[in-house]
């Protein structure tokens, strides 16, 4: 009798002693996935919490790494982020004609025509005014002019549904697989889409461009003197700029464009500087949360996590 409750006794404790084994094995295998997950990106949903925009990348340019992905493979609507493909195109097409950003060139009727109609922004060049065609690809990116964008497709591509055509293979070459355009501006129109992986990778094969850099990180520009502008047109880089007013000593701005349309809501692409390392940041579809600067706030949360 004493030996069969000796039995059962011992039976029990081997079952406490299995059971405290499973709960310890479980606790440290979820701490090993938590300090894992943490080193290896913000990949997981509980990093959606955090910031504004449906999607946000960070690619270390220095190193050669993602470093933060949420929703990064997720295609949305990119409004005026799509002038950085229809710069990119352009000097291209630009080169192959024999030109040079010296040359001149002029924004068209067209162009403004469509810029009035879908009540963009223009920096105030006339119909038919002539300038340098560096002057158009400033405004197109510091400010982000729509007559610019759309009178640069229209002289690259002969006409701007032609060079549309042209930007869609060019990203087909240089892998942007989740990618396509329908205008050059950016502009909503259903069928357009990218994704903020793939807009860090254009901005990883364009930078090396030494006219793409200055673009893309040129603080501010006064434009060629016409009869109509004798004085220039002064720009100053949007992102920049509004980066500039935050006083943030973490990491700097180096350059970056703005885009906003109500169906993409707001986002933004940043070349950012930490610790001498380079950092493309790109957020997409932030809608009103946050406040006016939900997606600059964004870009300021991932880069604070980055150690560098």
């Amino acid at each position: 009798m004493e030996t069969r409750r000796e039995n059962k006794n011992k039976r029990k404790r081997i079952y406490i002693w299995i059971t405290i084994a499973i709960i310890v094995v479980a606790i440290v295998s979820f701490m090993c996935f938590f300090i894992s997950d943490r080193g290896t990106g913000e990949r997981r949903s509980r990093s959606k919490d955090i910031y504004n925009s449906k999607s946000v990348y960070v690619y270390n340019l220095t190193d050669g790494k993602v470093e933060i992905d949420v929703n990064g493979n997720k295609k949305l609507p990119i409004a005026s982020l799509t002038k950085l493909m229809t710069c990119r195109k352009a000097l291209i097409v630009m080169r192959s004609k024999g030109l040079v950003l010296d040359d001149s060139g002029q924004v068209s009727e067209e162009a403004v025509n469509i810029v009035k109609r879908q009540k963009e922004f223009m920096v105030g060049y006339d119909v038919d005014e002539s300038t340098d065609l560096r002057d158009l690809f400033y405004a197109m990116i510091m400010r982000s002019d729509g007559a610019c964008a759309n009178s640069i497709a229209s002289m690259m591509g002969g006409n701007i549904n032609h060079f549309v055509s042209e930007m869609n293979d060019e990203a087909s070459e240089i892998g942007l697989s989740n990618t396509h355009y329908e205008t050059p501006d950016g502009v909503y129109k259903s069928g357009e889409y990218s994704t903020a992986s793939d807009v860090a990778k254009l901005l990883k094969e364009s930078l090396p461009d030494k006219d793409y850099y200055k673009i893309f990180t040129t603080p501010t520009y006064v434009s060629t003197k016409t009869e109509r502008h004798p004085d220039g047109i002064k720009l100053s880089n949007d992102v920049i700029s509004a980066f500039n007013k935050h006083k943030i000593k973490s990491f700097k701005v180096l350059g970056g464009k703005f885009g906003y349309t109500r169906e993409a809501g707001k986002s933004i692409a940043v070349l950012a500087e930490k610790n001498g390392k380079k950092y493309i940041v790109i957020t997409l579809g932030c809608y009103n949360k946050g406040g006016n600067h939900g997606h600059m706030d964004d870009v300021i949360t991932a880069m604070k996590k980055i150690n560098g």
